[in-house]
């Protein structure tokens, strides 16, 4: 019911609808309308009510609507799920990994306990940003698995240029900045089958501040949202269909590595002088090349090379 009015609220966004209205659409009373109505507004949505006019949705909402992210999707996300809150997509989905097919997508308006690599929390407030995962059963050897992460990297440049206009930047492993501030981060979780070390499923999260908001004293300096830097306002709905959709596209023809390019062209890491932080380890090298498995290939101060599938890297100032 719930996202049923949102729906209808959305599409008639900026002018009144009566509560007559809504109540014929849904074929219920006008009293479940108004119950309804009033708990939405308590959890945050800004509903504007007049007694001659009905209801009016602030334009300052951006609702999560599964039919428009739906609306022109590849058919192999074959279900999305849209949920209020959560403790964190990747959390929830994992539940689910060997109950639902490659391809099942769960979305919330915000996590309580968003995820980062390493333990790290991402923050994750109300119809601020997009916060997703979506599930994978691929063939792929562990080694392999990281150009997933990439192939989801290079979808998520492509959807902020598109919408956006903008130049974003790939910092390896997982993170999306634009000019110095992180805007957002990737997350894949992985079942093994011991045996054969091969992947039992694949939780892909991803998480994208879009609207502008502000940010804890902590985050405040080096984190950012995509529209600080631009004078747009485009509906998560469409950004999460074109993350989708451009991912599929890669992923699609993986072993054809035809996310490479782009990858390695929109890398704030290649060609750079680096620190390398390795388990207790840390070392300066200069990312030399990014191979057909997303690895850095790295020179040392010795002199040596070698290749890189793990840990986190940082770009030395000099």
């Amino acid at each position: 019911m719930k996202s049923k009015i949102l729906q209808i609220l959305n599409e008639h966004c900026d002018t009144y609808i009566s509560g007559e209205e809504i109540s014929s659409m849904l074929k219920v009373s006008r009293m479940t309308i108004s119950k309804q109505i009033r708990k939405l507004i308590e959890q945050g949505y800004q509903i504007e009510s007049s007694t001659k006019k009905g209801y009016r949705f602030s334009s300052n909402n951006d609702v999560l609507i599964k039919e428009q992210i739906t609306d022109n999707l590849q058919p192999f996300f074959y279900d999305i799920e849209i949920m209020e809150s959560v403790s964190s997509t990747n959390d929830y989905l994992k539940t689910l990994a060997f109950d639902k097919q490659e391809g099942y997508v769960c979305v919330a308006d915000y996590q309580e306990k968003g995820k980062g690599r390493n333990g790290r929390s991402f923050y994750s407030p109300k119809q601020k940003g997009i916060y997703m995962s979506f599930l994978l059963k691929p063939t792929l050897s562990v080694y392999e698995s990281l150009k997933i992460t990439a192939c989801v990297s290079v979808a998520l440049w492509e959807a902020i240029k598109k919408n956006y206009q903008i130049d974003s930047k790939i910092k390896w492993v997982n993170d999306i900045f634009i000019e110095e501030k992180k805007i957002g981060g990737i997350l894949c979780e992985a079942s093994l089958e011991m045996n054969t070390a091969s992947m039992d499923y694949m939780v892909v999260g991803i998480g994208v501040n879009v609207h502008k908001q502000i940010f804890a004293k902590d985050l405040a300096s080096v984190a950012g949202s995509i529209e600080e830097f631009s004078d747009k306002i485009i509906s998560r709905n469409q950004i999460i269909k074109d993350i989708l959709n451009g991912f599929y596209k890669y992923y699609n023809e993986i072993d054809k590595n035809t996310f490479l390019p782009a990858y390695k062209e929109h890398s704030s890491v290649l060609h750079k002088d680096i620190m390398v932080y390795e388990r207790n380890n840390s070392y300066p090298a200069k990312v030399l090349d990014i191979d057909t498995n997303a690895s850095l290939i790295i020179e040392k101060e010795d002199g040596s090379t070698s290749t890189i599938n793990s840990g986190e890297v940082s770009i030395r100032k000099i």
